[in-house]
């Protein structure tokens, strides 16, 4: 596991030890060094403006093909979404007591289990619900109901009361969850008029043959990128989408993932030299901040500007789902390419891409 950045590896160390250190020493690592801790910290961090306030409504599909209508469900009962990703090793590590919880409530809870869509896919998924024996409606996201609940880790809980309100966002399947799940459970909401809450569109998503809108994106340096690109004239502009945490989270539960990474960033650091176009990195919100993207620049001593797609709508105007996706734009602004590691011949095109041919 190389090239670790040195805050998230010394999150990742403690919590791989906890368990030991609370047999040696008679407790558990501090809340600072506790990767759960930290994971409860971002998703509170991010929800604190949504408790209180409607939940966003949206119509879903499952994987067995049931209609799952939110505005209809909110009202009705209390509502448990739960965001997972089959790589996320927490998420794992809560899947029996996420189960238990839909077989336990029954009619009194309408669970929802929301798969990120990130880096996965209907057969990664299909696969670990089977694997996994769960039972609950499960629904892939398409970076839409993300968006609207500000989804920053994975898993992070939405408990939503019968009014229609968020009532509870976190990350652990801690006792302070389970009392706001029995809390929302018990109240009936009869003082609480049933709200609406906006819904959660889906981006369109620019594809190959588009002409890009005008945008200016801002590196986490404070430089700005017009695109298409105004200071470099007659250049065309590379995207990578990506993550920090890539290459060494994913290196032990999605492998293949972690090495298109790796690939990817070493292949557009080298081609970049050349000057030939411009190459940015667009960083997911997902486990990810602006101090996690400078120790990853540090770390991996990349040269290249990195843009932090903190409220996640460049992945959505990009229609982005799979880490890394490349989207190249031609110097009229044109998308002439966008490829992810799920093409067969990602990295033959992606050695088009990067030798101008």
């Amino acid at each position: 596991m190389t090239h670790l950045p040195p805050k998230l590896s010394k999150l990742l160390i403690v919590g791989l030890l906890t368990p030991f250190l609370s047999v040696v020493f008679g407790g558990q690592a501090s809340a600072e060094d506790n990767f759960a801790a930290e994971g409860e910290r971002r998703a509170k961090l991010a929800g604190t403006e949504l408790i209180g306030t409607p939940a966003p409504q949206r119509e879903l599909t499952t994987l067995t093909g049931e209609t799952l209508n939110l505005q209809q469900l909110y009202g009705s009962k209390p509502v448990y979404i739960k965001f997972w990703a089959t790589w996320c090793v927490p998420c794992r590590q809560q899947m029996p007591g996420f189960e238990k919880i839909y077989q336990q409530y029954g009619e009194k809870l309408q669970v929802i289990a929301v798969n990120t869509g990130i880096s996965d896919d209907i057969n990664s998924v299909g696969a670990f619900v089977k694997q996994a024996g769960l039972n609950m409606p499960v629904v892939i996201d398409d970076g839409a109901l993300a968006r609207a609940f500000k989804l920053r880790v994975t898993p992070q809980h939405f408990l939503v009361d019968r009014s229609g309100r968020i009532a509870y966002v976190g990350h652990q399947d801690d006792e302070a969850f389970h009392q706001a799940l029995e809390a929302v459970i018990a109240d009936k909401g009869e003082n609480k008029a049933p709200l609406s809450g906006t819904v959660a569109e889906k981006a369109s998503g620019y594809e190959v043959g588009d002409k890009l809108a005008s945008l200016r994106l801002k590196s986490i340096d404070n430089i700005d990128y017009p695109l298409p690109s105004t200071t470099r004239q007659g250049k065309a502009t590379g995207l990578v989408f990506f993550a920090p945490w890539c290459e060494w989270y994913l290196a032990e539960s999605e492998p293949d993932t972690a090495k298109s990474c790796r690939l990817v960033r070493q292949m557009v650091e080298q081609s970049a030299s050349n000057g030939k176009s411009q190459w940015l990195h667009i960083s997911t919100n997902l486990w990810s901040s602006r101090t996690d993207l400078v120790e990853y620049q540090t770390n991996y001593q990349t040269r290249l500007p990195i843009v932090f797609d903190e409220e996640g709508s460049l992945f959505g105007q990009f229609g982005v789902t799979q880490l890394p996706t490349i989207v190249f734009i031609d110097e009229s602004g044109k998308v002439t390419e966008k490829v992810s590691r799920q093409a067969p011949d990602f990295a033959e095109r992606l050695q088009v891409l990067l030798s101008g041919k």
